[in-house]
């Protein structure tokens, strides 16, 4: 019971974090089905990546209706994204899971650490700007 109450979670909290803020799949599906759910690194980011189509679909549709896409840059990414998500896939079946989940956990702290600096920064100017203009 106590797995089905954690699943629960784990997909309302990424679900409702993917619609907001545009991340929720490997950022927290992965990390909370290793740390919570016991799963090994391979299955995570399976599933992950099995869970980001639907969420991926239903947040893309509301974006598009809000005019937040991009559509023309979208055409240019998207085939680079499909190709190297393929050949990352591969890679990562080579890869042994401790050091998939080595290689995943500093990926995320890098982002996540200029995530937090950049959003800082931002802050910073904009304070900056109000003081100046007041």
């Amino acid at each position: 019971m106590g797995d089905v109450i954690a699943v629960a979670l784990i997909g309302l909290v990424g679900g409702a974090a993917s619609g907001l803020l545009g991340v929720g799949g490997g950022t927290l599906f992965v990390p909370a089905m290793v740390l919570i759910l016991g799963k090994e690194q391979h299955l995570a980011q399976g599933v992950s990546l099995v869970v980001i189509i639907p969420t991926a679909i239903s947040a893309t549709l509301t974006n598009l209706r809000g005019g937040y896409v991009d559509v023309e840059t979208a055409k240019w990414v998207t085939p680079l994204a499909i190709a190297f998500a393929l050949a990352g896939g591969y890679v990562a079946g080579l890869l042994d899971g401790d050091t998939l989940s080595r290689i995943f956990g500093v990926v995320v702290l890098y982002v996540g650490t200029r995530t937090l600096f950049t959003t800082w920064r931002t802050i910073r100017r904009e304070r900056a700007a109000e003081r100046a203009s007041a």
